[in-house]
Formats: C-alpha cells, structure tokens, sequence
C-alpha cells in the first residue's frame, strides 16, 4: 500500500512540474545568489576604493565625523583644534557665594623668551589611527570591517601629553581667592612663667579636590569636548577644634622647661661644624597642637612656621648638583668642571626628626637631646666626570686651603694670576710637578707685579712677590692627597699669611723663589692627575683641588708644634742717604722659631710612611732705615746714629 501511494505522488509531481522545469528554476535561483553577491563584491570593492586613503565613514572623534577626510585634512583638523584650545583655555563653572563663578585655564605659558604648552596632542598618531580604523584585518575582513565600522561606529580620543603638575598649578592660580585651606585650633602664648595662653579658633576648609579636576579635564580633552567643565568645592573639617586646648598649661610648662633646641649641621666640603639655636623664648612663638600618631594631641613647634624657619637655614645647606665638564686646548684644560653632588636642607624630615623629641619633652622622659640634625638629600649629576674626559679622572684626591686676608693689592693680584696659570694643568703619570714651572716665570713680561719680599735682613719689593701664597697651598693639597713631596722649603721668616688655621702656628708653608726655591710633588699614582685652582675674594681664600683616579691612598699631616720661639732681637738702625736726613722707615720685627709637623700618607698598597718636616725660621729684629747728611757722613759706615740729626725745621720766632 505504501508502494501504491508513492507512486502517486511521484505522477502528481510530475504532473504539476515537470523535471524539465525544476531544473530551470534552480538555475535561476542560483544564478540570482551569484550575481547579487557579485553585485555585493563590487559595491563593498568599490565602496573601499573609494575611501582609498581616506577615514572609512563611522570613525568620530567626540561629536566631530571623521569619515572621508585625507590624512592630511585629519591633520589640520587635529591642528585646528589644537589652536583653538590655546586661544579658548579651559572653562570652569562653580557655584560662589550663591552666584555662578566662571574661571579660565589657560593651556600655555608664556614667558619672557618661549611659550609652553601644557597640553600637547599627538597629531601625527591621531592621523595614522583614524587612518588604520578599517585597515588592520588582511584578506576578506578587509573589506568587510568597513562596512561594520560605518554601522556601529567608532569612537576614537586624541592622543595627548599633559603637565598635569603645571596645569594643576595654573589651575591652582586662577581658583585663588576661591578656595580657603581648613585651619586647626591653635595656641598664643602669653607668658611663660607663669605659663598662660589662648586658645585660637578653628576654620571650616572650602576647596577643590584639583586631582578629580585633572581627571575631568583629560577624558574632556581627549574627546576636544570644550564646553565648560562644573565643578564643586568641597568642605575640609579642621582635625584639631577648640575644645581639645583646655588645660595645657602643664604640657607646655614642660615642653618648655627642656630648654632651647639646636640644629646641627657639618660642611661636606671642608668639614665644618656649623649650628643654629632656637632659645626657649623662640620656641614658645612656634608652639601649637599637633596631634600625635594615636590622634592625640601634643604641644610641639607648628610645621608651617618652622618650614619658615628652614627655609632661612638653606642658604647654608642648599648646593645644587653640578654637571661635569672637560674642554682641552693647547695641552691644558681650558674649561672643566668635576660635577657635584647637590643636596637640599630636607625640611620634612628635619622637622620630623624635630617632632619625635617634642613626642619625648611631651610624655616628660628624661635624658631627651636637645640638638636635632639637618637631615638633606642628595641629587647626582646626570653627567658623570667618567664620561666627559679620556685621562681616567674620575674624582677629588685632595684639597689645599690657604688665606690671602689682608694682602696688598699687587701681591692679590699676583696671587690671582698665578692662580689662572695653574688651574687646568694636566699632571701625567710619573711626573714631578714643579710650581716653579707651571706658575712661572716670575717676570714682568709673564704679567707679574712687583712686590714685598724677603732679602736678607730687608723686606723689598720684587717681581712676582706673593708667591709663597701658591707654594704653601699646593704644599697642602699634595699633602691632604698621599703625593711624596720630593722638594720643599719653608719660609725663613714666621709670616702670618701662612700660620696653621687650626692653632695657628707656623710650619705647613712652602716657598717660591726662581729659580732654587720650589714645591715639588710626584705623582706616583699611575694615572693622569688635574690640578684645579680657586680664589675666593670673598673669603680672601685659595682652595686648590686635585682630581684623579682613586686609588686607595691617603694623607694627612698634624698641627704644627713650636719647640721654641726666637726673641727678635734689639732694633737696628741703619744709615742710609736715600731718606732726607733725619728720616726713618722702619721694618716690622720677627721673632723666630722652630716649628715641626707629621705628614702621615698611606699608599695605595695601604702602607704607612710618616715624614717628619721640621722648620727653623730665624729671627729679624726691627730695622730702621735712618736718612743722614751726605755732606756730614760722607761714609755711611762710619756715621753716628747716636748723635741727634740736625733738625730740618726752622727755630721758632721768639
């Protein structure tokens, strides 16, 4: 039965369609598949050589259409609206006062000599990313990604560069007068003995979270979205109120019965011990509640005031970092600098250190110091001595220092030429420097002034006079650096120029006489040594630094100690036809001495030799020259000086 109804559906079949005609419809159908997504194939192909280089439609930046613009149309817009943020800032709107306030930031600052940009938009990758939009897939997608990018569009942001430390500040500066910073209760002292005060209201802060601001501000910018940004002010409650100041006269009593504080400070240059004191008047001005680690609160010098206070201790502490700097020309180091660490007086952590003894003198304990170092920190220069010079040096060996303080103005300005001379001169390895060579020659001609110096019993103005100022220095710095002193001479006269700094005995001077009298040092370090050489008029100081490479090695010497002092002598006079008769100049008197030191230097392979540098300094007693007649006392030799000179003023009228 199943066979027989079969078979008729098959002859209705045929009936109704033939085979003929179903092959036909299928064709057809097939046919019309194939030509529209021929159809389809050429309208997307067409649709993607139209935007060949172009933004594909969809692409939008805020409210702005992108589509169909070239690269270079993308990159005027983008400039455009970079002109306009310039000229229009950034508008802010917040309540004040009941009324609307409107501010304006700008986005670039402008000084004397250049303008800076505080937002900067990155054109060129804006460009290249609204351009790739569509373009990143190979193959097929790439011509399908088109089509879906203009259907469910796309969002893109400019890429920018923000000061955002800059902008905040600019932000900063046009909310002034808007805002108002939270302030604690506080105390006012009275009196101290006895202790009485007043309690100083607190204040309900007003001001603007410029953090939130800044966030705001980019996601607008991203989008060049410059419709006027609301923001709000917000309250900052005062962390310490009136009624946590009662009763304090104890507490401050106390805190002030430890007496005065000192801040300590040591001169990483030369070694300095340098100290500022707060008296105990001082210290009661700065005091205030704080409110210690449990929330509690003590008494204790308020930050903001002593933040004023170290700021007035910073121009003995602040040096700002130095970068490195190495120029030869014609053998010899024209322009050089060692670079410096720098550091600044860190008032954070000085006041930190400050408030932990205010913690002690709070709670009564006992044995709390009363000195508080000045804690710094430390900035490196970004170019390293290492990097800028061929010679290996690297660092400072050792430094001289000697005082010119109350020199004559020639013997200054000898000093000051010998100085320029000196500074820069390259010393090799296994060399014997000589101050002699590289300061001299001591002529006229080589720009050297007369003046005083010492010959025989007399002290007479010659070329180049001063010179010692440069020996004794260098004799120090050599010193101070572990150099083997191969010749030196000290002074035949006690000169105050050249006294030990310390105690102020003679001893640790060289002098200069050319040609048979010199400094000289070896430079057995295997490497290239720099002679560095400064005059601080200021100070009327030389400090003489010599750079190197380090190579262990180190030196020192003691204090000079006087085994005996050498009277003067009784005065001389000595006639003389130079003067008009009866005329007398006269020379100081010095006393002599002997004087001895220890100059200490371990070498590089850590042994130790002590040299032992003793001086004699003979004595000079006062010498007078006295003028005398020539007609009287043809033969100065034989001329009386006891006998009174005839008076060369006229009798008086009777």
């Amino acid at each position: 039965m199943a066979k027989d109804l079969k078979e008729k559906v098959a002859l209705v079949a045929e009936t109704v369609v033939p085979k003929t005609s179903r092959r036909k419809i299928i064709i057809i159908v097939l046919a019309a598949i194939v030509g529209a997504a021929l159809l389809g194939a050429v309208a997307v192909f067409s649709y993607v050589n139209k935007y060949e280089g172009l933004v594909y439609p969809g692409v939008y930046l805020g409210g702005y259409h992108l589509g169909g613009m070239s690269g270079d149309e993308v990159m005027k817009f983008a400039e455009g609206l970079n002109s306009r943020l310039l000229k229009e800032g950034v508008i802010y709107i917040f309540n004040n006062e009941g009324g609307e306030q409107k501010i304006k930031v700008p986005t670039v600052i402008v000084s004397s000599d250049a303008a800076r940009e505080l937002v900067e938009f990155n054109t060129e990758d804006f460009k290249n990313t609204v351009l790739n939009l569509g373009r990143r897939q190979p193959g097929f997608p790439a011509y399908i990604e088109p089509i879906l990018l203009r259907a469910k569009r796309s969002r893109v942001v400019l890429p920018m560069t923000v000061d955002e430390k800059s902008f905040i500040e600019a932000l900063s500066a046009a909310l002034t007068g808007f805002e108002r910073q939270p302030k604690n209760a506080g105390i006012k002292i009275i009196s101290t003995a006895p202790v009485k005060y007043e309690v100083t209201a607190a204040q309900i802060g007003l001001i603007f979270d410029k953090n939130k601001i800044m966030t705001e501000t980019k996601k607008r910018l991203s989008v060049f979205n410059l419709e006027p940004i609301v923001v709000k002010q917000e309250l900052v409650m005062p962390t310490i109120e009136s009624a946590l100041l009662n009763n304090l006269e104890e507490k401050i009593g106390r805190v002030l019965d430890y007496g005065s504080i000192t801040f300590a400070y040591r001169d990483p240059l030369f070694g300095n011990d340098r100290q500022a004191i707060l008296s105990r008047g001082e210290i009661a001005d700065l005091l205030a509640p704080v409110l210690d680690d449990n929330g509690g609160v003590i008494i204790a010098p308020d930050v903001e005031k002593m933040e004023k206070y170290f700021d007035d201790l910073r121009y003995a502490v602040d040096q700002p970092a130095e970068e490195s700097k190495f120029v030869m020309a014609d053998g010899k180091v024209q322009e050089f600098r060692g670079g410096k660490t720098g550091q600044a007086l860190d008032a954070a952590g000085s006041y930190a250190a400050l408030l932990d003894i205010f913690k002690l003198r709070n709670a009564g304990a006992a044995d709390v110091t009363s000195t508080v170092p000045l804690l710094v920190k430390i900035t490196e220069p970004t170019v390293k001595l290492s990097e800028v010079n061929d010679f290996g040096i690297t660092a400072v060996i050792g430094i001289g220092v000697s005082t010119f303080r109350d020199s004559h103005t020639n013997r200054i300005k000898n000093i000051a030429h010998a100085v320029a001379r000196l500074n820069g001169t390259i010393i090799a390895p296994g060399e014997e420097f000589s101050s002699v060579h590289y300061a001299g020659p001591f002529t006229a001609e080589n720009g050297y002034l007369p003046e005083e110096v010492i010959k025989g019993t007399q002290i007479k103005k010659e070329i180049g006079g001063g010179m010692c100022q440069i020996g004794t220095t260098l004799f120090r710095m050599a010193m101070n650096s572990g150099m083997p002193i191969t010749e030196r001479t000290n002074h035949s006269l006690v000169v105050g120029y050249y006294a030990d700094p310390v105690n102020g005995n003679p001893g640790t001077d060289a002098t200069l006489y050319e040609p048979i009298l010199d400094l000289k040092f070896l430079n057995d370090t295997g490497s290239y040594l720099l002679l560095q050489t400064e005059i601080d008029y200021k100070k009327q100081q030389l400090v003489f630094t010599l750079w190197g490479k380090p190579d262990g090695r180190r030196g020192y010497y003691t204090h000079p100690l006087v085994s005996k002092w050498i009277p003067a002598g009784a005065p001389q006079n000595i006639p003389v036809n130079t003067l008009a008769p009866g005329e007398k100049k006269c020379q100081n008197a010095f006393k002599g001495a002997v004087a001895s030191f220890v100059y200490t230097r371990f070498t590089s392979t850590t042994e130790k030799i002590d040299r032992t540098f003793t001086s004699y300094y003979r004595p000079l007693p006062q010498i007078c020259m006295v003028g005398v007649d020539p007609a009287q006392c043809p033969d100065l030799s034989k001329c009386d000086l006891s006998a009174p000179a005839p008076s060369t003023t006229p009798p008086a009228a009777p």
